[in-house]
């Protein structure tokens, strides 16, 4: 962010409430900085008194709507010179104490600057101290929407951005940055490698979001965020991330039990026939599953075989498969009910998806 060239004024001494003069300033106005750009800002406190200060303190600390951060000197950090010793011991005349701040902006709203200067008054070596805010507004850069689409449990998404800023913005990167387990793969880009986005101009973006294994158990599933990085006609620099772009998991269970019949099945009363019953892991974890056929919920067609069976770990994203006999004891259209799986290690259970209809015939041959 850059600071507008303060106009600097100075007031006689003894007309202010202080030692130190109104040198400690900041514009008016600071213009408009955006989400994801760096606020940065120098600070400075002059003596303008004819003797020394002692004891001469400067801090600053940015208050966020939600938090607020002590701010340190960063010139060492960005290859600058070693700053002063801070507080210090004696401020001499027309000499300055000074910090150059900086703070990575991730919160929209209201910012307060919040400026503190300590020292001891020259003539009573009382302990004085005053404070300066300095507000500024956040502004969001980018407005961006989101379009799910579901295709054969495989997600797109589709970025849509547009700048809502006055001035141009040169973007640099538009990447989706998935959330383990997922994989993301850009399908369309816009012509221009890096567009000069213009206001109230869009672009486009379209991301393939799929996974080997998933956690059905969850409800939701986070896929994860987009990121967009830019610079400003001045070059200043400014990243942001959405929020998670989240995908329903609807009614699709951890795990499942659907049943196959034979496709020449006839069955008749009191003759047993075998049906094939698919034990399926959606989730991603391993499953301790055993097949149960309850025969207190079954009517009309009944196990005659073992009606439990432990069918061991099941792997995320597999199908255990299982024959079992099946008696029919009542003539007309029956039900195969009563199927469940159950997670030993969880007791949770997951009853069959649908009822499988059977059409049995009398075991006595009409004539």
């Amino acid at each position: 962010m850059r600071l507008y060239k303060p106009r600097l004024s100075i007031e006689k001494s003894y007309r202010r409430e202080f030692a130190l003069s109104n040198m400690l300033l900041l514009p008016d106005s600071f213009g408009n900085i955006y989400l994801g750009e760096t606020f940065s800002s120098y600070i400075s406190v002059i003596n303008q008194f004819s003797c020394d200060l002692h004891q001469v303190g400067l801090t600053a600390k940015l208050q966020t709507p939600t938090t607020r951060s002590d701010l340190s000197d960063r010139r060492l950090a960005r290859g600058g010179t070693t700053p002063p010793t801070n507080p210090a011991a004696v401020l001499s005349a027309g000499s300055n104490l000074d910090m150059a701040v900086e703070y990575e902006l991730n919160e929209i709203g209201v910012h307060t600057l919040r400026v503190g200067v300590s020292y001891l008054d020259p003539i009573t070596s009382e302990a004085k101290s005053l404070r300066k805010f300095y507000r500024f507004q956040v502004l969001n850069p980018f407005t961006i929407t989101f379009k799910h689409v579901l295709i054969k449990d495989e997600s797109y998404v589709e970025a849509k951005i547009q700048n809502i800023t006055q001035t141009p913005l040169h973007v640099e990167t538009i990447a989706f940055v998935p959330s383990p387990p997922f994989h993301a793969l850009e399908l369309s880009a816009d012509t221009a490698a890096n567009p000069l986005v213009f206001p109230e101009d869009t672009i486009h973006r379209t991301f393939k979001v799929t996974a080997a294994h998933l956690d059905l158990s969850l409800g939701t599933l986070n896929l994860g965020r987009l990121e967009v990085a830019w610079k400003s006609a001045m070059g200043e620099s400014g990243r942001m991330q959405t929020q998670p772009v989240m995908r329903k998991v609807g009614s699709v269970k951890e795990a499942s039990v659907s049943i196959q019949l034979p496709s020449s099945l006839h069955a008749k009363v009191g003759t047993p026939f075998i049906a094939t019953f698919l034990i399926q892991n959606n989730g991603s974890r391993a499953m301790n599953l055993q097949l149960q056929l309850r025969r207190e919920l079954m009517v009309g067609i009944l196990c005659c075989g073992l009606s439990h069976q432990n069918l061991g770990t099941v792997q995320g994203g597999t199908t255990v498969t299982v024959d079992v006999p099946l008696l029919p004891l009542i003539a007309g259209l029956q039900q195969i009910r009563g199927v469940f799986a159950v997670d030993m290690d969880t007791t949770v259970e997951f009853p069959q998806e649908k009822l499988v209809h059977v059409l049995v015939k009398s075991g006595v041959d009409s004539k």
